[in-house]
């Protein structure tokens, strides 16, 4: 007994001893990799983006790829890199034996973007709602004081900003991170579309004002009702534009000559 005893223990030691040396050979903290620091292609990532939304780059143009390298002090590697997650968010797109160019986007791809603008902008204000307070809404409603009555190009090029920065702060409000990245993804393709307003204020200003007075009242259905209509406004008048350039570009038929050409019986087919 005593010396099955014995070997048991023994055992045990050297299960012990077995574990201690495993717990050994684990990576100590001393050896973990240092943090890195932003790597070339997240800069490159993030000077591309802005240089486009500044539209120093306008739709259609050709990415110069060795004078952003000059200018960045790096090699083209990491622009190219970067370029195909501008080309993922579709802000660019990479043509065969042409190059890189920035994309271009026509009013009904515009239009369907803002559907998309509508249902996530629709949720934002929706949850800004209940979050708001009472000086987040003091402030937003500080951005469109003094657009009242006419306004000279100077004063529209700043309710432009005030714009963008009132949508942005409603988004930010909801507090979801998720809906923040998806919504940056969307307002990107429409920065690389133009760089001003769908509609003139005198439109958009009652709008805005709609939307502010549901956060106010913390209403969650309003608040969301008015921004899903303020966005709507501007999908129909997108789509509106869209068939008007259709119905200018398509050639022009005159029917009677049709008739004439092919007579009475292509007449009756038709």
């Amino acid at each position: 007994m005593a010396k099955g005893f014995t070997n048991r223990a023994s055992r045990a030691r050297n299960g012990r001893a077995a574990a201690s040396h495993t717990l050994v050979l684990l990576p100590s903290p001393q050896r973990m990799p240092p943090i890195r620091r932003e790597s070339l292609e997240e800069q490159a990532y993030e000077r591309l983006r802005a240089t486009i939304i500044a539209r120093r780059i306008v739709p259609g143009q050709r990415i110069p790829l060795d004078r952003f390298a000059q200018d960045f002090g790096i090699s083209r590697t990491p622009i190219i890199n970067a370029l195909k997650r501008l080309a993922q968010e579709r802000v660019v797109e990479f043509l065969a034996r042409r190059g890189i160019y920035v994309r271009r986007y026509d009013k009904r791809e515009m239009a369907r973007l803002f559907d998309v603008r509508e249902a996530l902008e629709g949720m934002a204000a929706r949850l800004a709602a209940v979050r708001i307070s009472p000086d987040d809404v003091r402030r937003l409603a500080a951005l469109f004081r003094g657009f009242d009555g006419p306004l000279t190009a100077s004063d529209v090029r700043r309710y432009v900003g005030r714009d963008r920065h009132f949508h942005r702060c409603v988004v930010e409000l909801a507090g979801n991170e998720h809906l923040i990245a998806a919504l940056d993804s969307v307002n990107m393709m429409f920065f690389v579309y133009q760089d001003g307003l769908v509609r003139p204020p005198a439109e958009t200003l009652p709008e805005h004002r709609a939307i502010l007075e549901g956060l106010r009242r913390r209403d969650p259905d309003e608040s969301e009702s008015a921004m899903r209509l303020h966005i709507r406004r501007s999908t129909a008048r997108l789509e509106r534009e869209a068939a008007a350039e259709d119905a200018v570009a398509k050639p022009h038929v005159n029917r009677k000559e049709v008739l004439g050409t092919f007579g009475g019986a292509s007449s009756r087919r038709e």
